[in-house]
């Protein structure tokens, strides 16, 4: 499975909770018609404080959180592809609009919202800063989706340099990523490595002339990758509930002391999840399906 952030900044022109509407409300509904699409969920971060929600427990888990982290985007769709090869040609055109002729491509398909959405690079001619990554993801627990609206958390971190590559990744998988499976009242935990190769995502599928492969652009996503190392996605029904689990003598020394080993930084954002179309990790059925 070929799993993409794609991580996005809103236009200057509108509030976030307008980038909200405007991406979940239309963007959504044309993007989610990719070719050979596997899962689409759009995460907008949340208008609660999560600091003061969190109370004294914010400071326990949470070390490190870059300055302004939420500044650099509003949400972060995550779609999930067969392979590279069918994310690279995800914008082929598909017959998907019944007319009087038979099935047609629809010559809507593609949203023109693009450069009034997203933050535009001047003079680019409609290109918008992004950083599109893959993900390395590992789900520890399936996700239950109940039919109202959960609590959503990302848990993003970076790495302690003391702690070789290896070994990080082993005692994230084998050691705090079980741990965190067992939290009482978790619906559904998938742990997430970026790729160390920033480009993995956007090779082949954005073109060669792209600003993403100019020099601003490559610093521009080397900064933000220098940030962090993985996310992990977390449910619960209510943030009471993750706090409740999160406490949990039986859990939380242990827990506390892997996050203090493992992670130079650790912090938490609230998400607001869309799920546009429903991640189908199983072998795709042969006919359209979404």
């Amino acid at each position: 499975m070929f799993k993409v952030f794609a991580f996005l900044k809103r236009n200057v022109r509108l509030t976030h909770d307008e980038y909200r509407a405007g991406h979940i409300g239309y963007h959504s509904g044309h993007s989610r018609r990719m070719k050979g699409m596997r899962g689409y969920c759009v995460n907008v971060w949340a208008n609660r404080d999560l600091k003061q929600a969190l109370g004294t427990l914010h400071d326990q888990i949470v070390r490190g959180a870059p300055a302004g982290f939420l500044d650099q985007w509003d949400g972060f769709p995550c779609v999930h592809f067969d392979s590279n090869a069918t994310w690279i040609g995800s914008s082929e055109p598909e017959k998907t609009r019944a007319t009087a002729e038979g099935l047609a491509v629809d010559p809507d398909r593609t949203p023109d919202d693009g450069p009034y959405l997203f933050d535009e690079i001047p003079d680019s001619g409609g290109d918008f800063r992004s950083h599109h990554l893959r993900m390395d993801e590992h789900v520890m627990l399936p996700v239950e989706r109940v039919e109202y609206k959960q609590t959503k958390l990302v848990q993003f971190f970076r790495r302690n340099p003391a702690v070789p590559e290896n070994a990080f990744r082993a005692g994230v998988l084998t050691r705090h990523a079980p741990l965190a499976a067992k939290m009482k009242g978790l619906n559904g935990y998938i742990a997430n490595f970026r790729d160390p190769d920033q480009e993995a995502a956007i090779r082949g599928f954005y073109p060669d002339g792209s600003w993403r492969f100019s020099a601003e652009g490559r610093a521009f996503s080397e900064a933000f990758c220098s940030l962090w190392d993985g996310a992990n996605e977390l449910w619960f029904d209510s943030l009471d509930a993750f706090k409740a689990a999160r406490t949990d003598p039986d859990i939380a020394p242990e827990m506390d002391a892997l996050e203090r080993h493992l992670f130079e930084a650790v912090w938490l954002v609230e998400v607001d999840e869309s799920v546009i179309v429903m991640p189908n990790r199983d072998p795709a059925p042969a006919f359209y399906y979404r």
